[in-house]
């Protein structure tokens, strides 16, 4: 069992005033911080700490900007339509979050006032909201002492108690909670907003993955880690493994419609990392298959039912996830613009050159649409 690394009142009031005063001074600002923690939009908070999941938060702020500027509050994106959603979405990735928001926001509108709540139950029984979000909203809009344990908090508690926690781990999670609020009960008057901030900003700029600037915490005093090492505090993280790699091949369709070329989009079914954006055709393959364009018109008529005519390469083109790359071959060919078959999609679509902009894509996408010659 892990000891708690504050033995007594005193070095608990003394952690919480070191950390306050270094926050007072070091906090950045940001467009869904305009006012101080415990007063803040619960809307703003929602959508920003979302956003942030896997994305650092400086490329967060024109995401939430641009958001905002569209959807100024819950009702209005309750009642846009899914493509917008995920149209405003494109290049932040994980797309599930965007198609949660917005279910989220529909529920928010029928069973809650278009208020978000201020209950913790209440608030996990929302899609997509977890146990650090609702903490984040609960400690940062409603001044209640809930702690909002990150990435980024796991780590410096880590080192604080020296001690292997994961995020992954429950069991860790619920030691890193009972810890926070032994600090917030010692630490009042200062709203537990503040505090949660300050430890997510204590492990995002100076409790770093790699190199950990000691020299600057204002807590070093009470880390375990520190006081037993010789040199400043060591990486906590499973040493990390090569992503694996997954080939594709893609397919660039035209068709000559109404006396202009379409090219044919398809959208991924909900489910998964690219749920609801639309894309040009691809298929997942078994290695790289260097002689993948003799069989295309094969896959092809297998997947979407079409006759097409002869295919040439495009161009290759590379994304990475989380938990793999992904690699993909482009092979453009023309064929009739008949309606396709779409059991592995949600939908299909034929659209012009022009109107790729008004559809979602991945990033992987947008670089191929980028590429696109004059049709």
């Amino acid at each position: 069992m892990v000891k708690p690394f504050l033995s007594s009142p005193q070095a608990k009031q003394a952690f919480g005033h070191s950390l306050l005063t270094w926050h007072e001074h070091h906090a950045k600002s940001y467009p869904w911080r305009t006012h101080p923690p415990g007063e803040r939009d619960p809307y703003h908070v929602w959508i920003a700490e979302i956003m942030a999941q896997q994305t650092r938060l400086a490329a967060v702020v024109p995401y939430f900007e641009r958001w905002m500027q569209r959807f100024p509050g819950i009702p209005d994106v309750a009642a846009a339509p899914e493509q917008e959603i995920t149209r405003l979405w494109a290049g932040l990735g994980y797309y599930r979050r965007a198609l949660n928001i917005h279910r989220t926001a529909r529920i928010l509108m029928e069973q809650h006032g278009g208020q978000v709540p201020s209950s913790r139950s209440e608030l996990l029984a929302l899609p997509g909201i977890g146990r650090y979000t609702a903490g984040a909203i609960l400690s940062l809009s409603f001044n209640q002492p809930e702690p909002a344990i990150d990435g980024n908090v796991v780590r410096a508690f880590s080192r604080l108690c020296d001690a292997p926690f994961q995020a992954s781990r429950k069991r860790d999670l619920d030691v890193i909670d009972g810890q926070i609020r032994d600090i917030l009960a010692h630490a009042q008057p200062a709203a537990p907003g503040t505090i949660a901030e300050a430890l997510m900003g204590l492990g995002s700029s100076i409790c770093l993955p790699r190199i950990p600037r000691c020299h600057a915490c204002p807590v070093s005093a009470h880390c375990r880690t520190y006081a037993r090492a010789e040199r400043p505090a060591p990486l906590i993280r499973t040493p990390g493994k090569a992503l694996p790699v997954r080939h594709y091949l893609g397919f660039l369709l035209v068709a000559r419609l109404e006396d202009e070329p379409h090219l044919l989009l398809v959208q991924h079914k909900p489910s998964g990392i690219l749920g609801g954006l639309w894309a040009f055709p691809a298929l997942l393959i078994p290695g790289a298959e260097a002689d993948a364009a003799r069989d295309l018109q094969a896959r092809v008529q297998t997947a979407l039912g079409l006759d097409i005519g002869p295919a040439r390469e495009f161009g290759s083109f590379t994304q990475g996830y989380s938990h793999f790359r992904r690699i993909q071959r482009v092979f453009w060919a023309e064929c009739p613009g008949d309606r396709p078959q779409y059991d592995l999609w949600a939908a299909t679509r034929w659209v012009r050159p022009n109107q790729l902009p008004d559809y979602p894509l991945s990033v992987l996408d947008q670089r191929i649409a980028r590429a696109l010659p004059a049709l």
